[in-house]
């Protein structure tokens, strides 16, 4: 039998506290907290957050009400659930949507918000995500590439290409996805909280994710310059 969200999050934060509250830990009394320290790292192009793990407060019944306004749609009893332990957050390096409308940080230890789960609902949401599929999140991959999460309605997470209709991974369930992805993320940072080298920061079969944004993202920075030697000869 499939434990319960509250179960799920509950080992998840025990584990990641095992392993990164002795770099620093700020929490209150609310439930928000933050765990780890990552130290500077110049040889990296695109560094590790400061904070690996992030913990919001969770919701009540009047802001599950907010979550599901903010993201114009309907959001399954998996994402409630979790949105009651923690109103999204920052899992080593998978950052988990959130709402945000008329919330200020009380917290006293300066997190600020989550990402709104408005954003991957309604103003970047490409027409190939099924109607059903609600955005929860994203991972970065190592330079240009990103993966989208989306929650479908028969519970399953699946991650898509943030630019193309191509799934890389997915999980039978919300809880799968957590404890899957957390526990594989955990092997990234060593003792020091310093994100280890050749990690592979998109689970599932990604391997072409990268070469896929790259080359998109030249395209664009094409059609740019041509726009602009156009444009340039009207002035």
């Amino acid at each position: 039998m499939t434990q319960s969200i509250h179960q799920t999050i509950t080992e998840l934060k025990e584990h990641l506290r095992r392993k990164f509250d002795h770099l620093g830990i700020d929490e209150n009394a609310d439930g928000t907290f933050i765990t780890g320290r990552v130290p500077p790292q110049p040889h990296r192009q695109v560094p590790p957050p400061a904070h690996p793990c992030i913990f919001y407060a969770g919701l009540d019944d009047q802001g599950i009400e907010a979550a599901e306004t903010e993201s114009a749609r309907y959001i399954p009893e998996s994402y409630k659930d979790f949105l009651r332990q923690t109103n999204g957050g920052l899992i080593l390096g998978v950052s988990l949507h959130g709402t945000i409308g008329g919330i200020v940080d009380r917290s006293g230890i300066g997190i600020g918000q989550p990402i709104s789960i408005r954003y991957q609902n309604t103003i970047e949401r490409p027409d190939y995500i099924p109607n059903g599929h609600l955005g929860i999140g994203a991972i970065n991959g190592d330079w240009y590439s990103q993966g989208h999460l989306y929650l479908t309605s028969e519970g399953e997470v699946e991650l898509y290409h943030s630019l193309f209709p191509i799934i890389g991974a997915r999980w039978n369930s919300l809880q799968d996805f957590l404890t899957e992805e957390t526990l594989r993320r955990l092997s990234f940072y060593d003792e020091q909280g310093s994100l280890k080298d050749g990690v592979k920061r998109l689970p599932g079969d990604t391997e072409s994710w990268e070469k896929l944004a790259e080359d998109a993202k030249e395209k664009r920075s094409a059609v740019e310059r041509w726009i602009q030697k156009v444009l340039g000869k009207f002035r």
